[in-house]
């Protein structure tokens, strides 16, 4: 269970005495225990359900209910019955407890959740998309719109076992054709725009890119089969694999064969043999306005939770109501899938609510306010807000807190590929980085920065995070101005005339911060006096984000402040790139980063230590041993508590969310990180709201 911030929380509580604090939700969630299938007999990755694991929640699945509006329906005709809707007791996924373990409350019907607009391509998708896996906050997971997944001996086929019975949310079943369609024809053709986004179907064959081979076996069963081993690190864990199916009925004359998106020859299915003309103009016909076969592709096939009408698996639906249609919209709506395929342990028919509200604020602090009048039920809240809301509101509204995936925060990190020797020679070092942590008051940053609730700490996993090592997170924290100054003395730095240090053949020193969208003009200040007390001249650069990550992919800068892409996250399930120089990613690597994505073509070849990590990567994705993995891992992790290429001066911050203390089943200390869908991790289709 992550810890809370016990500053914040006596903060808190001492406005607040009245709120009630939800502590830990149990222990870790079991492997397979944020979802019941009521046959968990197929392996999952190493990670099996024991059936008194499954008996810690009586499951009564004798009849399926489902909520008044939908029966309504029935009555009169307009939808099929329950039973008819979603898949039986054998394929139909029983949710019994949330992402931490902790056992799910049987809830209510109806209602409506309002939330703050839906920002960017993925709001929407957030509270509702459901993906091929699921993870719980202790890195387990669990096969989810799946019912299954198995492989061979080495690793070279694996197999996906679909529900029988489960639905699209028009009412059209939902079978392998569906997966073989996705991958034929709007994946390998690059329809999607993401067909070299989702590693987990490539491999490398004879020095080229080569594509898993899809087969399916019938109705409700497929298989991926590759040339050379899959191991769960490149497929299931971390091929960014979240979902490989489209509405192949919905779909089908939408897809064109043409030069930009030639038709993938396949066993399954014949070119459609449509111009770009003729689909573009077949989707005006569904009321899909796109501009291009690009923007079309994308619209329905990748980001499709954004696209009215558009048949799809999710907990919750886009309106087609004008007006509320569109994540642009002031009020958004996602209605309740009424065929969808997850009910609770007692047979009821999820999600409990109605729908989903995204209502858009035009004016900085709108959301607050409309949250403090009950118009909006869930918001991310920051800590300076939390005291005086709570204090206000008593009651009516609860806290929780979303553990990050940041190592630290107030990042610094510094170009070891700079193209003068002289900054590289003296980033290598890792007395200059000592130096620049030690140089800093930690303390007095904290109560400058964050009113004293973040903690001094290290660029180091949180507590309560996968790596947590108490050491390493102190490390080089103690304040030590003398120390730094003969520190950098050591790295071969001169004292100059005007009070700041050059380098050793006479050249000026000057470290120049890159920083982006104002990110940096409140703690900038803050840092600057240390740095220049201890002889350091500095200055910073602020950029909007587009030149920003310019600079940096042209390896044109020295250090970054509060980089775009911090050092750290969940594990290497997560994104790896973020702690291993594998992509051209994160600041912190720079050009040995496009070294290992360009196999040695561009960038800089990476030695010692840095190209350790990459080696250590490498064979923790080859290798189908769990505990193997996990040694590996710990390995990683250790060699950046040796080097601390990027210094933090506070420890992590996490995210804060006040909910309306009526809404229910909503966990705490959850974690907020890319492989578990961010507030996905929240599963939105169990919350209810008490009467």
């Amino acid at each position: 269970m992550r810890k809370k911030n016990s500053r914040l929380l006596s903060m808190v509580l001492a406005a607040a005495t009245s709120m009630t604090m939800l502590a830990g939700c149990g222990g870790a969630a079991t492997p397979n225990e944020s979802g019941v299938d009521t046959n968990t007999s197929t392996e999952q990755a190493g990670t099996e359900a024991t059936t008194e694991e499954v008996s810690q929640v009586e499951v009564n699945l004798g009849s399926y209910s489902e909520a008044p509006m939908l029966a309504d329906q029935v009555s009169a005709g307009t939808l099929p019955a329950v039973e008819e809707r979603i898949p039986d007791a054998d394929n139909v996924f029983v949710e019994t407890v949330d992402a931490t373990g902790a056992h799910l409350e049987i809830g209510n019907y109806g209602g409506v959740i309002n939330l703050a607009g839906a920002s960017g391509g993925w709001g929407l998708s957030r509270p509702t998309l459901e993906s091929i896996i699921r993870y719980n906050t202790d890195g387990s997971y669990y096969p989810n719109v799946i019912k299954a997944f198995d492989h061979n001996d080495d690793y070279t086929e694996w197999t996906f076992h679909l529900r029988e019975g489960m639905k699209w949310s028009d009412g059209e079943p939902f079978t392998a054709d569906d997966i073989t369609f996705w991958y034929y024809m709007c994946h390998l053709s690059n329809f999607d725009s993401k067909k070299n986004g989702w590693p987990a179907l490539k491999e490398e064959v004879d020095g080229e890119d080569a594509w898993a081979k899809l087969t399916k076996v019938d109705d409700y069963t497929v298989t991926w089969t590759f040339v050379n081993p899959k191991y769960p690190a490149d497929f299931i864990e971390n091929g960014d694999f979240k979902w490989c199916w489209a509405p192949a009925h919905y779909l089908s004359d939408l897809i064109p064969d043409s030069e930009d998106f030639p038709y993938v020859e396949n066993e399954y299915w014949q070119s459609t043999g449509l111009s770009e003309e003729e689909v573009l103009a077949n989707a005006q016909k569904k009321g899909i306005d796109a501009a291009t076969v690009k923007d079309l592709g994308k619209a329905v096939s990748y980001n499709f939770w954004n696209t009215s009408g558009l048949p799809t698996l999710n907990s919750f639906v886009l309106s087609t109501v004008p007006g509320n249609s569109s994540k642009d919209d002031t009020l958004c709506i996602m209605d309740r899938n009424p065929y969808f395929w997850k009910v609770d342990a007692a047979g009821n028919q999820l999600p409990y609510v109605d729908a989903l509200h995204f209502n858009t604020t035009s004016e900085d602090g709108q959301d607050l306010l409309m949250f403090r009048s009950g118009e909006i039920d869930i918001i991310t809240i920051a800590m300076k807000d939390i005291s005086a809301t709570l204090g206000d509101l008593g009651d009516a509204a609860e806290l929780r807190e979303w553990g990050t995936t940041n190592w630290g925060s107030y990042q610094i990190t510094f170009n070891y590929t700079n193209t003068d020797e002289n900054y590289a020679t003296l980033f290598a070092n890792p007395d200059f980085r000592e130096a620049m942590s030690i140089c800093v008051d930690r303390k007095q940053v904290s109560e400058l920065l964050s009113d004293g609730f973040l903690e001094p700490g290290q660029a180091a996993p949180a507590e309560g995070n996968i790596g947590y090592d108490e050491e390493w997170a102190t490390k080089w924290t103690e304040y030590d101005v003398d120390k730094a100054k003969s520190l950098l003395e050591g790295c071969g730095l001169v004292m100059g005339s005007d009070g700041f240090y050059d380098f050793a053949d006479g050249s000026d020193f000057m470290l120049t911060f890159l920083a982006y969208d104002g990110g940096a003009d409140e703690s900038y200040p803050v840092f600057e006096q240390y740095y220049k007390a201890v002889g350091i001249n500095c200055a910073l650069k602020n950029l909007e984000v587009a030149a920003f990550d310019e600079q940096i992919d042209n390896n044109d800068w020295v250090a970054v402040m509060g980089p775009h892409t911090a050092i750290g996250g969940a594990s290497l399930k997560d994104r790896a790139a973020p702690f291993v120089p594998i992509a051209q990613s994160s600041e912190w690597y720079g050009e040995y980063g496009t070294y290992y994505q360009t196999k040695g073509a561009q960038g800089v070849e990476p030695t010692g230590d840095m190209a350790k990590l990459v080696e250590i990567y490498d064979k923790w994705r080859s290798t189908s041993d769990e505990a193997e993995r996990d040694a590996y891992q710990e390995q990683i992790y250790q060699i950046h508590k040796d080097n601390l290429w990027s210094i933090g001066y506070l420890k992590a911050e996490n995210s804060y969310e006040l909910i309306n203390s009526k809404i229910k089943n909503y966990a705490d200390n959850l974690v907020w990180a890319d492989c578990y869908q961010y507030a996905n991790m929240t599963h939105y289709e169990v919350l209810f709201k008490a009467e």
